[in-house]
């Protein structure tokens, strides 16, 4: 008989193999940078950023639940 070895790895078993190195870092540089760069472009008051970082965080709490909401009884 023929047997085939499946390996299955999950998710976190694949983070722990690949590791944090050289390009994790390039990222989360090049993201800061166009962070920055974005704030300096637009010009925003403190009070604008704050009010710009809440609505994210609201949108991302209203479409979790949604978004939960919908696939719990459509299916997923």
């Amino acid at each position: 008989m023929d047997s085939e070895v499946v390996l299955v790895y999950t998710l976190d078993e694949a983070l722990n193999h690949v590791g944090f190195g050289r390009f994790q870092i390039l990222v989360l540089v090049y993201a800061g940078l166009d962070l920055v760069a974005e704030a300096m472009e637009w010009n925003l008051s403190p009070a604008q950023e704050t009010l710009l970082t809440s609505v994210v965080f609201a949108g991302l709490l209203v479409g979790s639940y949604s978004w939960g909401f919908i696939s719990d009884n459509y299916g997923r």
